[in-house]
């Protein structure tokens, strides 16, 4: 019975696709496109644009899995359509499909968990067409990349090579949790954007509303989030209260309701799971993108542990500037557009879904966009560096230890950072209020930089804070090329029985100014790591905390200094940790900490990064 449904559905999406109407486009010359409907093996019919190269015949297939359509536009030659139809002109076809209920789909979207079966399903539809060879790549980032990950972690017998960009790894603690803390304002700012409006489109075509009223509502629901979302909601206690997205947007309640890594988190990691992928990752990511931790992660993780020789000899890591940040941040970097043009593209899918025997292999292994802030002004630069590994190989490790007269609260205190961990070093004190957090000022962040400005941004007003604590170096007598991971060892004590520590890497300019190159926070109960279970510390008692603060590829220019900011809060970046022992997915109550932050030869708090040789700016 249920072959004879998906033969009647496959009957059913190939007479719709013969009665579609093909277009063309002259910006495209060559290139055909159609929408069909393809249906999934609950009969679910997704809406996918086919771009077919003129004359047609058998060939391999690009596909790209998109819930973004009312957002960025849909239809032949919109939106993302306009990024894929060019493969249709080196002869593939292409296809750009929505995602089940979302724009022209049909069905509910459930965020995240349906995308590893229809992503299977729809691979396997593309590699048994008559028109296809049976090899099929995959492409874009983001969500994008989501939905190649998700399902080429079920080994998809026709998938052949994935290109995920700007996209996570462990969607627990890099996508809707760092390191076991809720990305806040990602969480709200995300679906708000992204997929509300879509949502209420459909409801409104569903229900026959008269023309214009989801215009409306879709408007009305934009001026409440730019009025609320920066001012009320992301300081809601408990976030379980928080009921703006009940109806539009439940997924929000599965991340809230599953604070820690649990079976909902584990069914969708990809970090345990890369033996199960058997093609090559195109992997693309960026120094300001919030998912770069992830995307270093997969790359490691697909080079030393993917299923087969070939995807792991495959298997590739470009590193832009801007990523989901995008390119408003003060400093800027100029452009990295160049990092994946076309023919590079062209050429990874000619190699495995073609199978040309074009050196892909022999390639770099990893191309960066290494950042080059200026001196004065917001106008820096950057150029590009290739490497056989990442680290860039030479590199070496250095440690710059925290060091003090007990004074280093603001810019203005005695906070250093040396070359070796002092002998006698007072410690640091600050009061961690959740009521008064330390505001975000730039991140690896997404999504509605208007509200929230993200990316590099000058740190001033924050470091005049008396709850941030500041360590910076003598002034650089050479330039300093940090390319690698960047991970901070914290030595502290609290008066409470849970809090956080955060840590960000600064740049200081020569004309004062400051910005941040990387943040990342970690939570006391979670400092053994994000996917163990929790256990508060004891009040008073001095734990040593590891931060990994993510991965750098930026020159710290002769004259500059090198400065590291610690505290308990980046909000609304971060949720803040109450300070109670409890979560604030349930809880309201707060309570002041009392931090502090030790840094003495018995306790060696410092900084770790790793030092490029050989690598300069033009």
């Amino acid at each position: 019975m249920k072959a004879m449904l998906r033969a009647a559905l496959a009957a059913l999406a190939i007479s719709i696709s013969s009665a579609a109407l093909a277009v063309t486009n002259p910006n495209f010359p060559g290139v055909v496109c159609e929408t069909i409907q393809v249906p999934m093996r609950d009969g679910t019919l997704l809406a996918t644009d086919k771009y077919s190269p003129a004359g047609g015949g058998r060939h391999p297939v690009i596909m790209l899995r998109n819930p973004y359509g009312h957002l960025i536009g849909s239809g032949c030659f919109n939106g993302l359509g306009a990024s894929i139809a060019p493969f249709a002109q080196h002869g593939y076809y292409a296809l750009a499909q929505e995602c089940r209920g979302t724009d022209r789909a049909q069905g509910p979207f459930r965020e995240m968990v349906q995308e590893a079966q229809d992503g299977q399903d729809a691979i396997q539809w593309a590699g048994t067409q008559s028109w296809s060879t049976g090899k099929v790549g995959t492409t874009s980032g983001s969500y994008l990349g989501l939905t190649q990950w998700q399902p080429a972690i079920h080994t998809p017998p026709h998938l052949a090579a994935i290109n995920p960009q700007i996209t996570a790894s462990d969607y627990h603690d890099n996508w809707q949790y760092v390191n076991g803390v809720f990305d806040l304002w990602f969480g709200m700012s995300w679906p708000a954007l992204a997929f509300v409006g879509d949502q209420i489109q459909r409801f409104g075509r569903a229900s026959q509303w008269p023309p214009g009223q989801a215009d409306t509502v879709e408007g009305q629901w934009n001026a409440n989030v730019n009025a609320n979302l920066a001012t009320k909601w992301v300081w809601q206690l408990p976030l379980t209260g928080f009921d703006q997205f009940t109806t539009m947007a439940p997924y929000f309640y599965d991340w809230v309701d599953h604070p820690f890594y649990d079976a909902f988190w584990a069914a969708l990691d990809v970090e345990t799971r890369y033996r199960d992928v058997k093609v090559p990752a195109l992997n693309t990511t960026a120094w300001y993108d919030i998912f770069q931790v992830g995307a270093f992660k997969n790359y490691q993780g697909m080079r030393t542990s993917a299923g087969t020789m070939a995807a792991r000899a495959g298997t590739k890591l470009y590193v832009g500037a801007y990523g989901h940040a995008g390119d408003s941040g003060k400093p800027t970097f100029g452009s990295d557009a160049a990092l994946l043009p076309i023919d590079t593209l062209v050429a990874y899918y000619d190699r495995y879904l073609k199978g040309i025997d074009n050196g892909w292999e022999e390639t770099p292994n990893v191309k960066m966009y290494v950042l080059v802030p200026p001196d004065t002004g917001n106008a820096g630069s950057g150029f590009y560096v290739t490497g056989a590994s990442y680290p860039l190989p030479g590199s070496e490790t250095v440690s710059l230890y925290l060091a003090s007269h007990g004074h280093a609260n603001t810019s203005n205190g005695d906070g250093k950072l040396v070359g070796a961990a002092p002998e006698d070093s007072s410690p640091d004190r600050f009061a961690y209020d959740p009521a008064n957090p330390a505001p975000t000022t730039g991140g690896n962040m997404c999504c509605n930089g208007v509200l929230l400005a993200n990316g590099a941004q000058d740190q001033g007003k924050v470091e005049l804070r008396n709850d941030v604590l500041v360590y910076t170096t003598a002034a650089l007598p050479h330039d300093v090329a940090v390319i690698g991971p960047v991970e901070v060892t914290l030595w502290a004590r609290s008066s409470a029985p849970d809090t956080d520590f955060t840590a960000k890497l600064v740049d200081v300019h020569l004309d004062g100014n400051s910005h941040n190159v990387l943040d990342r926070v970690v939570r006391a109960s979670l400092r053994a790591g994000s996917k163990l279970p929790p256990s508060n510390i004891e009040p008073g008692e001095a734990y040593e905390y590891t931060i990994p603060v993510g991965n750098a590829g930026t020159i710290f220019k002769k004259g500059h200094h090198i400065r590291l900011e610690i505290s308990s809060s980046n909000f609304p970046h971060y949720a803040r940790n109450l300070n109670t022992g409890e979560n604030s997915t349930w809880t309201s109550d707060t309570a002041v900490a009392h931090q502090t932050i030790l840094h003495d030869e018995g306790h060696p708090s410092r900084l770790m990064i790793f030092v490029a040789p050989g690598v300069h700016a033009p």
